[in-house]
């Protein structure tokens, strides 16, 4: 199965013009939409709501040390956070009857240099899940992001580009039932800091 999941690219001066149907704005969970009105006013159907996207638990947050055994503030390359994200969907079909529905989501991040960085280029990687289709390879999909800051300024925020996801429906996939989840790729030990630390002062 090809991947549901991937980047979406193309010209900005018509991007407003394929988005139709759903319309989608949160800071942390897409969780109910305003359906669009249909185009034909003799006939309307249902649409059902978006599926639910959300944070998923302690890996809204990374933390980066350079190499060696310091684990103090003074170690931190960088720390990087899920400031949140927009979205929409569009469910694809006639007279009520939807065969996919496609979600458009663009995730802003928070990103802070740390007393350790030696240069102004980071990396990092996300990745967007539908726990639904795991362990298959086509219901998750990792991106790497690259940020470079600006001089003297040590925290910026940006908007990453938009992430498209296609969910097949059928008779007991709905569309309302399905779950997309957002978080950092993490290591083990990164993933462990976040579940001990999560008040520990940031390094802003």
């Amino acid at each position: 199965m090809a991947s549901l999941i991937s980047k979406k690219f193309f010209c900005s001066k018509f991007k407003n013009i394929f988005k139709i149907a759903i319309f989608c704005f949160t800071a942390l969970t897409v969780a109910g939409c305003e359906a669009a009105k249909d185009l034909n006013p003799w006939e309307s159907y249902p649409v059902p709501p978006c599926p639910k996207i959300q944070l998923l638990k302690d890996t809204d947050v990374i933390t980066v040390f350079r190499s060696g055994v310091g684990r103090d503030i003074t170690d931190i390359r960088y720390e990087a956070e899920v400031n949140g994200f927009t979205g929409n969907c569009e469910y694809i079909g006639k007279k009520g009857l939807y065969s996919k529905v496609k979600l458009v989501i663009k995730v802003e991040f928070e990103i802070t240099r740390g007393p350790a960085a030696q240069s102004r280029l980071i990396n990092f990687s996300y990745f967007v899940a539908i726990p639904e289709f795991y362990p298959k390879p086509s219901g998750r999909q990792n991106f790497v992001v690259k940020v470079k800051f600006p001089e003297n300024r040590n925290t910026i925020r940006i908007v990453d580009e938009e992430v498209e996801i296609s969910i097949p429906l059928n008779g007991s996939r709905k569309g309302p039932g399905s779950e997309i989840y957002i978080g950092f790729q993490l290591t083990p030990d990164q993933l462990k800091l976040n579940r001990q630390n999560r008040q520990t002062p940031r390094i802003k």
